[in-house]
């Protein structure tokens, strides 16, 4: 019996920012940075999450 191929995470991986953990009652998320906060909106405000997404996402090419 072989044991599984495990490949060390590429560098994409780590620039990727997405819900780890989600509390619905709570309305929060962890991400796999280890950022923590709210999916709650207020108005026409985008949420936590939403900034959080938006301050990490990469530039594209």
């Amino acid at each position: 019996m072989s044991s599984p191929i495990i490949r060390p995470a590429s560098a994409d991986q780590f620039a990727k920012h997405v819900i780890a953990e989600y509390k619905h009652r709570d309305q929060t998320v962890q991400c796999v940075c280890g950022w923590f906060g709210s999916t709650a909106t207020n108005g026409s405000r985008p949420s936590e999450w939403s900034a959080h997404v938006a301050e990490n996402r990469g530039k594209r090419p």
